[in-house]
């Protein structure tokens, strides 16, 4: 059997803000290569905390980050952007643009990285083909319902075929039945290969995937089981 590769390790990790709240303290954890993750807490937990460190949107105040053999804290300004890149990343308010249409909006992000027009329409039609979109290319955001805008958002995330997925809160406002059709989505990526991290609220969602879940409390690990639950 292979050794499995940790992409995402976080050691010691302590993030003090300003004012003295320590958003996380001394976190301990790593994620491998095709693990799928939830994130769990009430709020002031430290869930959009540890999303954005692992952003480098939020620097540590001790301890160390390493995504994807990358510490977080030796990169610099500069190098953030195209550290950023290498992830896919969907966000709660789906943060399509929205003058422009779905083809547009999922291009976007092969642009970014300089992908010849063939290959960024033949790889933005099989995302949009795998997402269920195929026939709304030329629809705009406001022509979507919130389930659809999401799953533009997830096509956007993965047409650059990152290695980890993180989700802060993917099901936030959408209904149960349009939330259940992103979580599938999401659970397809991660069986293509994926790294999948997902920050969420929604118990319901975590009790019945059934994977690996930790639990944030007032910025501390207090639980990481493989195959856990979540009470609220």
């Amino acid at each position: 059997m292979s050794k499995q590769e940790t992409l995402i390790r976080l050691q010691d990790v302590t993030v003090r803000y300003s004012k003295g709240t320590e958003a996380l303290r001394e976190v301990s954890l790593s994620v491998e290569k095709g693990e799928f993750v939830f994130v769990v807490g009430c709020s002031g937990s430290g869930k959009s905390t540890f999303i954005k460190t692992l952003l480098g949107e939020v620097p540590v105040s001790s301890g160390n980050i390493i995504v994807s053999q990358k510490r977080l804290d030796k990169l610099k300004r500069k190098e953030l952007p195209y550290y950023r890149r290498t992830l896919g990343v969907v966000f709660q308010e789906f943060r399509l643009l929205e003058d422009r249409n779905v083809y547009e909006n999922v291009a976007l992000a092969q642009r970014v990285i300089g992908v010849e027009n063939e290959r960024m329409k033949r790889n933005v039609s099989i995302m949009l083909e795998m997402v269920g979109l195929a026939q709304k290319s030329k629809a705009y955001p406001k022509e979507l319902s919130g389930g659809e805008q999401q799953r533009v958002a997830i096509a956007r995330a993965m047409v650059n075929r990152p290695g980890i997925l993180l989700a802060d809160e993917p099901t936030g406002n959408l209904d149960p039945e349009n939330s259940w059709e992103i979580m599938g989505l999401l659970d397809e990526m991660n069986k293509l290969g994926t790294t999948v991290v997902v920050v969420t609220h929604n118990n319901e969602i975590v009790n019945r995937m059934q994977k690996r879940v930790i639990t944030l409390n007032n910025g501390n690990l207090i639980k990481d089981e493989a195959q856990g639950g979540y009470v609220q």
